[in-house]
């Protein structure tokens, strides 16, 4: 028997490190900064121009982001952010990075930030009546 366990668990999704500059550049540059923490938290301040979205929205695979875009996730140190970073990864997005360090890095290195929304959080994907088999109002 395998020592580590059953096998039957996939492998870990190695995912791309970018320094908080590095980050802000990319944004700028198109790239989406997703920050991942809390609503309180984010709302509190974040890094200029991200977008919030939760794990409940990731683990739904409800993010409103395209998946062929470079996804730059954020969190406070870094840890909440590569677990989330690895799961887009495995949803299928193809370009995902985690920035080192968090909002403790980018706020370190000087980088713009903000307070309340930036941007509105996308709603959940809700199928309509009609495509669930329910009758669709006129």
């Amino acid at each position: 028997m395998w020592p580590f366990g059953s096998g039957k668990q996939s492998p870990a999704v190695v995912v791309a490190h970018a320094h908080p500059r590095l980050a802000w550049q990319l944004g700028r540059q198109g790239a989406q900064l997703v920050d991942v923490r809390s609503r309180y938290e984010y709302e509190s301040s974040h890094a200029k121009g991200a977008r919030h979205v939760p794990p409940s929205r990731i683990r739904a695979d409800e993010t409103g982001l395209s998946r062929d875009q470079k996804i730059l996730v954020i969190c406070s140190s870094g840890d909440r952010s590569e677990h989330q970073a690895q799961r887009l990864a495995k949803l299928g997005f193809s370009d995902v990075a985690t920035v080192v360090g968090g909002l403790r890095a980018w706020r370190a290195a000087g980088l713009p930030e903000q307070q309340g929304p930036s941007q509105p959080e996308v709603p959940p994907h809700r199928k309509s009546r009609a495509r669930r088999g329910g009758r669709s109002r006129a």
